[in-house]
Parts: C-alpha cells; sequence; structure tokens
C-alpha cells in the first residue's frame, strides 16, 4: 500500500486485487481530506494503469476529489 501526503490530506492506493467483474486486477485510489474525519472518495482503477503512480499524480487525483467533496461556496 501506498500513501501520499498533499496540501489538503492523504492519497493511499490498495494493493491490486482481483474481481469477477474485472478481466484485469484492480486498485483502489483513495483520497482522505485533513478535516474531514476519516471520510473521502476513492475510485478503482486498472492496476496497470497506475503502475507509475507518483507524488504529481496524487496532488491532481487530491485536487479533483476535493472539488467533489466540497459544497460550491462553503469555506475549505
Amino acid at each position: 500500500m501506498n500513501t501520499f501526503s498533499t496540501k489538503a490530506g492523504v492519497v493511499t492506493l490498495s494493493k491490486p486485487y482481483s474481481t469477477l467483474m474485472c478481466d484485469q486486477q484492480q486498485i483502489e485510489v483513495k483520497y482522505t481530506p485533513n478535516n474531514y474525519h476519516g471520510w473521502g472518495i476513492c475510485k478503482s482503477f486498472n492496476a496497470i494503469e497506475c503502475s507509475d503512480f507518483g507524488q504529481a499524480d496524487a496532488e491532481v487525483f487530491a485536487l479533483n476529489a476535493e472539488s467533489k467533496l466540497r459544497i460550491k461556496g462553503e469555506a475549505a
């Protein structure tokens, strides 16, 4: 499991896993904001797509996820 610290929270990658619904192994990328008491947002990807996942990718994922978690007009 890989963990990346970003400006607003933590991005965590799970270990690759298999499911009956997908031919390829999957990996879950989860963003947990600093001030959401453990709540977050996650997305599953094909594991091969995340083989080169790095800090820059974590920052982009966190920014995108943050925009989906926040209600427009709410202070960050």
